[in-house]
């Protein structure tokens, strides 16, 4: 029966421990002192900051190659896209359908006033 040699068991062991500890330096993070702490910017679900609310606004609805696409806050967003943490659910000729976990949201665009200019040329 062959058994690992005791000496050689711990230098591995050892080895083991100092390349943990240096890849844990190298990418700058800092050893947690509760092992069943939560790294930064993970919550548990009782602990989870309040969504802000926002103001989602759509600032356009146009068809290109028979795709419905929405401008929404200044990005576009096809059906069954996530915009902003919420589903785009159907976009139609005015207004857009958002699923947020089950709570609909519709935005409805706003009809915007602009002039027409004709220069005459001369």
């Amino acid at each position: 029966m062959n058994l690992p040699d005791p000496i050689n068991s711990l230098t591995f062991v050892l080895f083991t421990f100092i390349a943990l500890e240096s890849a844990s330096a190298a990418d700058g993070s800092q050893p947690r002192v509760n092992p069943f702490e939560l790294p930064p910017g993970i919550y548990s679900q009782e602990n989870a900051p309040k969504e802000q609310p926002q103001n989602l606004k759509l600032q356009a609805i146009y068809n290109f190659k028979d795709k419905d696409i929405a401008t929404i806050s200044g990005k576009n967003f096809i059906t069954g896209d996530f915009a902003f943490g919420k589903r785009v659910t159907s976009i139609s000729k005015n207004q857009v359908i958002l699923d947020a976990g089950g709570k609909e949201e519709i935005l409805i665009l706003e009809k915007a006033g602009f002039r027409i200019r004709k220069h005459n040329k001369q």
